[in-house]
């Protein structure tokens, strides 16, 4: 099973799984259903969508009939609830409550989009300081901080994926059956899925936001300029199925993926000489629209995602 197989995530993992021959159970969240199901290409039999509404809270015994293993791409943002508190619980449950229903169900195998994020201070204290990311990185925060912090989107962010990260290899720790890997994509860019219906929004562009910002002539926030493609992050989902178990340290199963450097400025200069028809709604490339880094940016070792997954990189 694939959760959130209508964002650009979820439907490159779910074509990369069947292309290989799997037989996928897809989830779509609410109205999202319909455009879905009206819009999906005929060349996909062996794809069944189903509705979910809410990840952190439904009933999933129904959906997991039959379901051998799950890779869960829909975890929630920690945005929207009613305060801190409901946010940071909407951020863990989305990850917590598919964790209990699998195992409850006996599915064991599971597959987890987290994010290169849970590796740094919330604060991008190491993000212009030549920092070299590892598996072995987390960030630094508590449950405390982030009731009184989370007023910054960001920093609320990554402090919710560190927290959430760490319930899940927690639950990993007590539940001995469970055979869990998580994979830890910088920011993703790409398309979505061929053959799959276009987004309803553009709420549902995640990453690709940033790229649309451009096309409207504004400049995103300064962020470490770090990317993935979206079709490696898939290719490293499918992979991890089949790697053996943990046998040591359950977090031997966390993989970092990443395709280098992406600046804004890298992106508008390509976007220019590509597709020339746009410069008039991109920004003018200068040292006022694209100021230099603070510092050297942070940058991530894909060892272990190599060397474990297989996962080559391929730049765009």
């Amino acid at each position: 099973m694939v959760t959130g197989v209508n964002g650009f995530v979820g439907s490159n993992v779910a074509l990369q799984l069947l292309k290989a021959g799997y037989k996928v159970r897809g989830t779509v969240r609410g109205k999202k259903i319909d455009n879905f199901k009206n819009n999906i290409s005929d060349s996909f039999p062996s794809l069944e969508v189903v509705k979910v509404d809410d990840v952190s809270t439904s009933d999933l015994i129904d959906v997991l009939k039959g379901v051998d293993a799950i890779v869960h791409v829909a975890a929630p943002l920690p945005f929207g609830g009613a305060s801190p508190k409901e946010n940071l619980i909407i951020a863990v449950e989305g990850y917590l409550n598919v964790l209990r229903q699998a195992v409850s169900n006996g599915i064991n195998k599971v597959v987890i989009t987290g994010s290169w994020a849970s590796t740094l201070d919330p604060a991008l204290k190491q993000a212009f300081e030549g920092h070299v990311s590892t598996e072995k990185d987390w960030g630094n925060v508590t449950e405390e901080e982030f009731l009184v912090n989370s007023q910054n989107p960001m920093w609320a962010y990554l402090a919710a994926k560190t927290l959430a990260e760490r319930a899940v290899w927690k639950f990993a720790e007590e539940e001995p059956s469970l055979d869990l890997s998580i994979t830890l994509p910088p920011f993703i860019f790409g398309p979505f899925a061929a053959g799959f219906p276009a987004p309803l929004s553009h709420s549902t562009l995640s990453s690709n936001q940033h790229i649309y910002t451009l096309l409207k002539g504004s400049i995103p926030p300064p962020l470490p300029p770090l990317f993935c493609d979206v079709r490696d992050v898939a290719r490293a989902h499918v992979r991890a199925l089949n790697v053996p178990k943990a046998t040591n340290h359950v977090e031997d199963k966390r993989f970092l993926v990443s395709g280098g450097f992406l600046t804004w400025k890298d992106a508008v200069e390509y976007l220019h000489q590509q597709r020339p028809e746009l410069r008039a709604r991109l920004p003018v490339v200068d040292m006022d629209t694209f100021p230099p880094f603070p510092g050297t940016p942070t940058s991530i070792d894909t060892t272990r995602a190599k060397e474990v997954l297989g996962v080559m990189i391929c730049l765009f």
